[in-house]
């Protein structure tokens, strides 16, 4: 039985992950920047990304890392580049045989801050002397709900012009990274994937608010900038891989 560390395994898709590992009956360990209370199926280990401290400990017998961590700021986006890098150093100190990225589908496209920082995290990973593997995932079903809620107690729930979203369930992501921590060997190449439907913005909004019985009207607006032109692009989308088996409407009605 081999034993993964998951970086940001207290995040979003992080805690799929474990989920997703202690279903298979693995070894986990979480990394994470304080000492967590343990749990009888998950080992804990505090190590910070930035500095490197506790990083070598928490390595300690680790076959297999999956990076989960996200940076959504500017003040915590170092995680991508200097906190990669370290997570690698010490990978390859402890001898674990490889490591897991999630990034996200076309990011290399995206022009705005924080797709540039998530390209320059894939970067640290082709270069690392560990062998690593990057999945580049869809948005997930949170995506949407995220950009709604606020505006909504507004009387507005947004819903931008020429937008389609095919969000995953961090379920189906999770088997995607830990399929490829178990495949035997690494491609240069990402593994991509995707959610089961294509949906415009407004046809998510409409359930979203349906679901929820949020306030607000579902309004078009188009989204400026190098986000909105990604989306009307469709690089967000990959209408050829339906990887994930969760839709929208299931994930709602799971909340």
């Amino acid at each position: 039985m081999a034993t993964y560390l998951v970086a940001g395994g207290t995040g979003v898709a992080g805690r799929s992950v474990v989920a997703e590992l202690v279903r298979r009956g693995q070894t986990v360990r979480v990394l994470s920047r304080h000492a967590a209370t343990p749990a009888a199926e998950v080992e804990h280990a505090a190590g910070d990304l930035i500095t490197g401290d506790g990083l070598a400990d928490a390595m300690d017998g680790v076959d297999v890392v999956v990076d989960t961590t996200d940076g959504k700021t500017r003040a915590t986006r170092a995680v991508f580049t200097t906190g990669a890098a370290n997570l690698l150093s010490a990978a390859r100190d402890a001898g674990v045989s490889r490591a897991v990225l999630l990034s996200i589908v076309n990011v290399d496209r995206g022009t705005f801050g924080y797709y540039r920082a998530k390209t320059a995290q894939e970067r640290v990973y082709a270069e690392a002397s560990v062998p690593t593997q990057v999945v580049r995932a869809t948005q997930f079903h949170e995506f949407v709900p995220m950009l709604c809620a606020p505006t909504s107690k507004l009387g507005l729930i947004p819903a931008f012009t020429g937008t389609r979203f095919q969000s995953i369930d961090t379920s189906d992501v999770a088997r995607a990274l830990v399929d490829a921590a178990h495949e035997g060997t690494v491609s240069p190449d990402p593994i991509v994937v995707g959610g089961p439907q294509v949906l415009t913005m407004r046809e998510m909004a409409a359930a979203w608010k349906a679901s929820t019985a949020a306030r607000g009207r579902v309004t078009s607006l188009r989204m400026p900038g190098g986000m909105g032109a990604f989306w009307r692009n469709g690089w967000n989308l990959v209408p050829d891989n339906h990887f994930g088996t969760v839709t929208f409407d299931q994930w709602l009605a799971g909340r």
